[in-house]
């Protein structure tokens, strides 16, 4: 089979690479459909921080089921999967929480044309659903878990600063809610859908200070604020521009330092929050919204194939890749 490997910062190679015959006990062997590029996955082909050289990375996928060698899952099922795997031994394994694995196993990535997944860990696409837009359950999973876990309610004014993937989902995490969107990028393309799925009200945060721009809207500020552009300066013009006693979510993380002032967070009684990723609840709850929210697959600005994967990376580096790019490795 053929797969994308990351062999150092900036560099990719497709080439033929031999599986295992049969998954491993608890595994199921899964046929890729699509696969996006996350913002994490970019940061590290940037700078290879986090990762390591012959490895396939890949996390946001849509599949169907091979081989199960639990017998759940019936061949020809599709599914998209929930990206973890501790090492089932450690306190955080016992106690339920994988992600928090202190030994984790490092599997196969989804760059690829099979992988292998914890067959407890796939969670099953909707029929009426088609593939390349189930392949956004992994990412709008983390924005919704991230809404939830905020606690925001219907009415609530929220402030979205990057309107990148991550953000334009959050926007449509918040919108299915009820909440109302004011959304910042650069760019005017991302602004403008960021207005098709939503959002009331749209501006670069460039060239208009937010602070000022929110309390325009209300007196209060935004009860939530979600730094989704990953700009080591997002932290801190959401601690601004987060009204009294708000909360702040952390989920475009820069791979650099990032200043901010304690003090206003404090003056103000704001709290903050970050999250790892999604649950397998707040994925299915994704499919539940892609499946009220068709629109959503928007976002998906370009396809590429297996051979594309490493100039759509330089692309997304370079800040013209579009929104979301999907890897087709059957292309």
């Amino acid at each position: 089979m053929r797969a994308a490997f990351f062999t150092g910062a900036g560099r990719m190679e497709v080439r033929e690479t031999e599986m295992p015959p049969e998954p491993a006990p608890g595994d199921a062997r899964l046929s890729i459909r699509y696969c996006g590029i996350c913002g994490s996955d970019v940061s590290l082909f940037k700078s290879g921080i986090l990762s390591a050289p012959d490895r396939i990375m890949g996390h946001e996928l849509s599949a169907v089921v091979e081989r199960d060698s639990t017998g759940r899952w019936a061949p020809g099922t599709r599914v998209t999967a929930w990206p973890a795997r501790g090492c089932g031994q450690c306190l955080w394994c016992l106690e339920g929480h994988p992600r928090y694995c202190l030994n984790p196993v490092f599997g196969w990535g989804a760059y690829a044309e099979s992988m292998d997944a914890v067959a407890d860990y796939l969670v099953p696409i909707p029929d009426e659903m088609d593939d390349r837009t189930a392949s956004l359950a992994e990412p709008l999973g983390v924005a919704l878990r991230g809404v939830r876990e905020a606690g925001v309610e219907r009415g609530d004014l929220c402030f979205v600063l990057g309107l990148g993937s991550i953000g334009l989902l959050v926007l449509t995490a918040l919108v299915d809610l009820g909440a109302r969107v004011v959304g910042a990028d650069i760019r005017e393309d991302r602004r403008r859908l960021a207005e098709e799925l939503g959002a009331e009200l749209t501006f670069d945060a460039d060239r208009e200070d937010p602070f000022w721009k929110l309390l325009a809207v209300d007196l209060h500020g935004p009860r939530f604020a979600f730094e989704c552009s990953g700009a080591p300066g997002g932290w801190q013009a959401c601690l601004n521009t987060c009204g009294h006693m708000g909360t702040v979510v952390l989920l475009g993380i820069p791979f650099e330092p990032a200043f901010f002032i304690p003090a206003v967070m404090s003056v103000k009684e704001q709290r903050a929050l970050s999250i790892s990723g999604p649950t397998m609840d707040s994925m299915a709850g994704a499919l539940e919204i892609l499946a009220r929210r068709p629109e959503t697959a928007r976002i998906i600005t370009k396809t590429v194939p297996l051979d594309g994967t490493e100039q759509a990376f330089h692309d997304q580096v370079a800040g013209t890749g579009g929104v979301k790019v999907l890897v087709e490795p059957g292309a």
